[in-house]
């Protein structure tokens, strides 16, 4: 136990603790609902760019409404925010539930409640990041818990979509939407009767409206180097590399010739990767190196890409779509610890929903391009041509990690000094 404290000293805070246990609950059934609905949707329609348009509704606001959704949180108690927004989920999943259950599904309904669903979840996820920072007061302990966090996302992303395949093949999709709504109940719980926030010091919230407040976390991040090149990576990354999950359905079904258990073991395989990826992160990431290290990531990623756009077999389809959860949640949770580790405290809730827009929110416009791509040419020639972009944009970026590297470490030293 002593242990797994010093490599995750986020665990020694109670509030932490309970925040781990309902989070990886509802995750395991936010991911069993994710595949069904994926699976629904290219059941009705057989198209990848159908599906593109469901992953852009229901992730794309976040985009749009991250950095609101930031500055909002700053000025409202964050725990009654995050409880508010699972419960508004939890009703979602119920409707899903329901309209599958009864074989009422149609696409445009289908559509209109995943963005429905989007909405909201632009609130949850803010209030969840930052929640995560918030919970714990060491510095120190921001990486483990950022870490920890990531890893239980992974591995409810490995389990979930497992389960949820069998279940799809035995039962139908309405039992996964079923499970997912139960899940949200001990978070809820936990937020309610358990769990206490600390108050952030946060003057933006009295001192600014709205606009002036979402403005001036902008101004916050391109003032400093590492922070907006950083972005900038974690943009061009996150259009590029998160098409995989459209294309996913695509490969099970017309290049590896299966169904629902097939797509369910590619994301377990992505979940045992990023796992992996978050397990490294925590255990051997410094501050100072993750500037190196997202570069490395994101080489990987484009690696596993290339390597699961040549396969034809489970055999080598796995193992590639492992290291491409394993280079994508290196790189993300990389970028994701030095925005919360650096970020002031009075910023870091816009910071994190800047962070939020640009990793859940740019993805759905990659997923509908490559979709449709996907339809023209292939999954297999638009995975390749995704990721040779990919790798040229690494390359471009790369000639800024010296004066990434410099910028950061002029942040970190004042800090290092104070403590």
């Amino acid at each position: 136990m002593s242990r797994l404290l010093r490599m995750f000293p986020a665990l020694e805070y109670r509030n932490f603790r309970f925040f781990i246990i309902g989070q990886t609950i509802s995750t395991l059934g936010q991911w069993m609902k994710r595949l069904a609905l994926s699976w629904l949707v290219f059941r009705l329609t057989d198209s990848a760019f159908l599906l593109g348009i469901i992953e852009f509704v229901s992730i794309a606001p976040v985009l749009f409404l991250g950095l609101f959704a930031g500055t909002w949180l700053e000025r409202h108690d964050l725990r009654k925010s995050y409880a508010c927004a699972e419960m508004i989920c939890m009703a979602l999943s119920a409707v899903f539930s329901f309209v599958t259950l009864t074989d009422t599904a149609t696409y445009p309904l289908l559509v209109a409640l995943s963005l429905v669903f989007g909405l909201v979840t632009v609130f949850d996820m803010t209030a969840r990041q930052t929640a995560v920072s918030v919970m714990v007061d060491d510095r120190s302990a921001i990486k483990s818990a950022i870490a920890l966090n990531s890893m239980q996302f992974n591995m409810s992303k490995l389990v979930g979509p497992a389960v949820a395949g069998m279940l799809v093949y035995a039962f139908g999709e309405g039992i996964c939407f079923l499970i997912s709504t139960v899940t949200y109940l001990p978070l809820i719980y936990f937020l309610v009767f358990r769990m206490r926030f600390r108050e952030a010091s946060r003057p933006a919230r009295k001192s600014a409206g709205m606009l002036e407040g979402m403005a001036e976390g902008i101004r916050y991040v391109k003032s400093r180097f590492y922070l907006r090149r950083c972005m900038q990576i974690l943009f061009c990354f996150c259009v590029l590399s998160l098409s995989y999950t459209v294309l996913l359905p695509m490969f099970a079904a017309n290049v590896l010739n299966g169904g629902s258990r097939t797509l369910g073991l590619l994301l377990g395989a992505v979940g045992i990767g990023a796992f992996l990826g978050g397990v490294v992160v925590s255990a051997s990431y410094s501050l100072e190196k993750i500037p190196r290290n997202v570069f490395i990531t994101s080489a990987l990623t484009a690696a596993g890409m290339i390597l699961f756009s040549m396969s034809d077999s489970m055999a080598l389809s796995l193992p590639a779509v492992a290291l491409i959860g394993f280079g994508v949640i290196a790189t993300t949770i990389g970028i994701n610890t030095l925005c919360q580790s650096t970020a002031d405290e009075s910023h870091r809730s816009r910071v994190v929903g800047i962070y939020i827009m640009l990793n859940m929110g740019i993805g759905p416009f990659g997923g509908l391009f490559f979709g449709g791509m996907a339809d023209l040419i292939g999954a297999p020639a638009t995975m390749t041509v995704s990721a040779a972009c990919l790798l040229g944009i690494i390359l471009y970026f790369l000639r800024d990690l010296g004066r990434i590297s410099a910028d950061l470490n002029s942040i970190l030293m004042p800090r290092k000094e104070a403590d």
